[in-house]
């Protein structure tokens, strides 16, 4: 897809996106990058509300012509990225453009993960679908994945040929429905994850002695000697990309406890 406009044509794809999404009458769902409307027109039966955002003036003004019957429909010209979700909204359908799927991802999980019924069902290519459903020791499995995994549930719906866009992409898709976990979302364990993902082939001292300059420490000397109270110190020797969320969360728990890193 990259920054290519391509268009979804396939029926089937089309229904498994209403399906997944669990759509009912008290639904308000915003649909971001909807084009000349061609996905909208099948989600507004279903629902109370869609909010269609589209960036290009063109496909905008095309949607707003062919959907112009239908009420329920509010369409906004502007960038998702930009603007502020609705508020009312509980359910995000997208065919995500590549080069936004990180940040307007992270948007989206933290606009649901409060909203009674929040889900989203999302369309990526290919590459970054499977990185946010990566598991531990292969290397795909990122800090996309973990953020990705520690705030929701992550379900794959369908892989999606090349085959069921026009133009025809260079690569294929995934289609994703995401469910928030509805939880606290831990900003500081999230950064310290982030800090030992830059290095995630290194194994977890080496990434803490790389990230030192971040971290609550003076030097190298310093790091030991905390370390000395350590008490996973087995997992010391082994590297950041084969470390489970659940086991970073722990980490991060001692390194709270043994001053390595600090509350912000």
């Amino acid at each position: 897809m990259n920054n290519t406009k391509v268009f979804l044509k396939d029926e089937k794809v089309f229904q498994k996106i209403i399906q997944a999404s669990d759509l009912n009458s008290e639904d308000v769902v915003i649909e971001i990058g909807s084009g000349d409307g061609r996905l909208t027109k099948h989600i507004a039966p279903y629902v109370k509300k869609v909010y269609a955002i589209e960036l290009d003036t063109n496909l905008f003004d095309s949607a707003r012509t062919l959907l112009e019957d239908n009420k329920n429909i509010e369409f906004i010209n502007g960038d998702a990225l930009d603007l502020e979700f609705p508020d009312d909204a509980n359910k995000i359908i997208s065919n995500l453009p590549y080069a936004i799927s990180s940040p307007i991802t992270e948007k989206i999980i933290y606009f649901l993960n409060n909203k009674k019924d929040g889900l989203a069902v999302l369309m990526y290519q290919l590459e970054f679908g499977e990185r946010m459903l990566a598991f531990p020791g292969i290397r795909d499995y990122s800090m996309i994945s973990v953020f990705t995994q520690y705030t929701c549930n992550i379900k794959l719906v369908s892989m999606v040929s090349k085959n069921a866009f026009r133009p025809r992409p260079a690569v294929e898709s995934i289609l994703l429905k995401v469910t928030p976990k509805k939880i606290s979302i831990n900003e500081d364990f999230l950064e310290f994850a982030r800090l030992l993902f830059q290095h995630k082939k290194k194994n977890l001292y080496s990434a803490l002695i790389a990230s030192r300059g971040k971290l609550n420490l003076k030097s190298k000397d310093d790091l030991r000697q905390k370390l000395l109270e350590f008490k996973y110190k087995e997992k010391l020797k082994k590297k950041v990309f084969y470390l489970e969320i659940s086991e970073l969360e722990d980490i991060y728990d001692e390194m709270l406890r043994i001053e390595i890193c600090k509350k912000k």
